[in-house]
């Protein structure tokens, strides 16, 4: 300890003779370099500005263009880092743009008013149970609206509001195990209900079980279901479990349609828009404008070639023919 105390009370000493050799020694060039350069090195920060650029002033003209040199430098450091992030912003809204316009095409049932919410959380322990979206009783949200995403330009089943604040809702995902939906097989009129399994297949349970099934089915909610619209697609059955001796119906696995992790944007299907809400637009497509091909005539097309590639004299006689056939002089 007595030792470092040594050290540092030396090298005290040391910076204060030399500042007081500077001080005394006349401020010749290589004095004010020095000085200019130690004092940039010790505290860069008071060179940036109006008030640095007067003390570069001072220096000697090699000193002065390092020094400037180098705070230009670190400008446009922070001038490319702040770029980089304006790129990183502009393109996330470009992509969340055109996620949006796409939505914009998609048709939401007739008897809800829908309302487009973004994703702001996922649970990172239990990801196939819930999120969090931007858009709560300040937007007319209630507990169990239906929730439906984009997927492939259509709507898709997520899942159900199960709790509302004033601005953020808790979606339950229909992969929770404690969602449920009745729904049936698009090769039949088979129908039974859909169960999450805390994973991410769904499984449908409750089919009759001297049923045919097959894999590549697709499901789609039922119109008995208490939650969903009628006909929303759910998934695809992905395999048929082996029938069971011990119970009276069959069961399948369904790959859901909406990846739990690919979700961005939802529709949540309220019962009634609060007051003063506008309407959301409507996306009209830009169609290209057709070019109609001209037609002409072949007799016009050979008359235009050889009328242009005629030479002049052949021009002039068969103008002159052509007044002498109408009865005019030659």
């Amino acid at each position: 300890m007595q030792r470092e105390t040594r050290i540092a009370n030396v090298v005290l000493g040391a910076l204060a003779a030399l500042s007081l050799l500077l001080l005394s020694l006349p401020l010749s060039t290589p004095v004010r370099s020095f000085k200019a350069g130690v004092g940039y090195l010790l505290d860069p920060l008071a060179y940036h500005g109006e008030a640095g650029y007067r003390r570069v002033a001072d220096s000697p003209e090699r000193i002065r263009r390092l020094l400037q040199a180098d705070m230009e430098n670190d400008q446009l450091r922070a001038e490319l880092r702040r770029g980089e992030w304006v790129k990183t912003t502009v393109e996330a809204l470009s992509l969340e743009n055109e996620r949006l316009r796409r939505a914009l095409v998609l048709k939401s049932p007739s008897s809800r008013s829908p309302a487009w919410a973004h994703v702001m959380e996922r649970d990172p322990i239990h990801w196939y149970r819930s999120l969090v979206v931007d858009a709560g009783g300040d937007r007319g949200v209630a507990l169990g609206d239906p929730v439906l995403g984009p997927r492939d330009g259509q709507l898709v089943a997520v899942g159900r509001v199960v709790d509302v604040r004033p601005m953020t809702s808790t979606v339950l995902l229909l992969t929770d195990e404690l969602s449920a939906a009745a729904a049936y097989l698009s090769s039949g009129t088979l129908e039974g209900l859909v169960q999450g399994q805390d994973g991410p297949r769904l499984r449908m349970n409750y089919l009759n079980a001297e049923s045919a099934l097959s894999a590549g089915d697709s499901v789609y909610t039922s119109p008995t279901s208490a939650t969903f619209p009628p006909d929303v697609l759910i998934g695809r059955v992905a395999k048929v479990n082996p029938r069971d001796q011990f119970l009276t119906f069959q069961s399948v696995e369904i790959d859901p349609a909406a990846d739990a992790s690919s979700l961005q944007e939802l529709m949540i299907l309220r019962a009634k828009a609060p007051e003063g809400e506008p309407k959301p637009p409507v996306y009209v497509p830009v169609i290209p404008p057709v070019v109609v091909p001209v037609s002409v005539s072949s007799h016009t097309a050979a008359v235009e070639i050889s009328t242009s590639t005629a030479r002049p004299r052949r021009r002039a006689m068969a103008a002159v023919a052509i007044s002498t056939a109408a009865g005019g002089k030659p």
